[in-house]
């Protein structure tokens, strides 16, 4: 399926970037009171990155995701649980109507219609239901964050994380369609080898979108000064959003 941000050409290096944090995940089901029964659609699901923790848990989970080689690694990854994966967006999941309890979208919530999404996410919950989005953020105050910023604003002057790194509360109050927005925001670090750090970059739509020709060089660089050292340890913020059907 044809979409606006296609990411075809970073699914092979996207299952090296970091995982959501644990702690935020195991916060957000508390909040939300969910239960083994209840039913999660992980829209934009990609390979399975929030898809799989939950899985874990024990969790119904429906995977909506609709670029083909995202899916099928998504489909692998996930081959030892129950799961159904749909070809589909966050505008249109093609989940039918009233048949979730959740609708969650990891690292996904940016890269669409967020008006259309947010109505379609009313359209498939059940009564009672509730939305949630989120985000692992790197800590840009760390000094081997603050170098990798350098080397890609030396290419890129106004780079711009765009909606991935904004509130969504704003969007998702003038909606009139949820309630009780309410925010986690759980630090951690992750013990990364260098040659996954770089391939994690190589997954980066983001900064792949605003690069130009430039994007191979920047990976360069940023492998290039990383390149001395086998492992790092990278400070990251998972941030969630969650809010109720009214």
């Amino acid at each position: 399926m044809k979409t606006k941000w296609d990411y075809s050409a970073r699914a092979a290096t996207y299952d090296k970037r970091a995982d959501y944090s644990s702690e935020a995940i195991d916060e957000l089901l508390d909040i939300l009171d969910c239960k083994e029964e209840h039913v999660i659609a992980d829209i934009g699901a990609g390979t399975g990155k929030l898809s799989i923790p939950l899985l874990k848990r024990g969790y119904n989970v429906i995977c909506v995701e609709p670029n083909n080689n995202m899916r099928n690694i998504g489909i692998q990854n996930t081959k030892d649980f129950t799961v159904n994966w749909i070809e589909g967006t966050g505008e249109n999941t093609n989940i039918d109507d009233g048949s979730v309890n959740y609708a969650f979208f990891g690292s996904s919530f940016n890269v669409l219609n967020q008006e259309k999404a947010l109505k379609e996410t009313k359209r498939i919950l059940k009564n009672n239901g509730s939305f949630a989005c989120m985000w692992n953020h790197r800590d840009l105050n760390d000094p081997n964050q603050k170098e990798i910023e350098n080397i890609i604003k030396q290419y890129i002057p106004n780079y711009n994380y765009g909606k991935r790194r904004e509130d969504p509360t704003d969007i998702i109050r003038k909606s009139n369609l949820f309630v009780n927005i309410r925010s986690i925001q759980k630090y951690f670090i992750v013990k990364m080898k260098t040659k996954d750090i770089i391939s994690a970059w190589k997954s980066h739509e983001t900064l792949n979108r605003q690069s130009g020709n430039n994007f191979e060089k920047i990976i360069s660089d940023i492998h290039d000064f990383l390149n001395p050292k086998d492992y790092f340890e990278v400070p990251y913020m998972t941030k969630i959003w969650c809010a109720d059907l009214p």
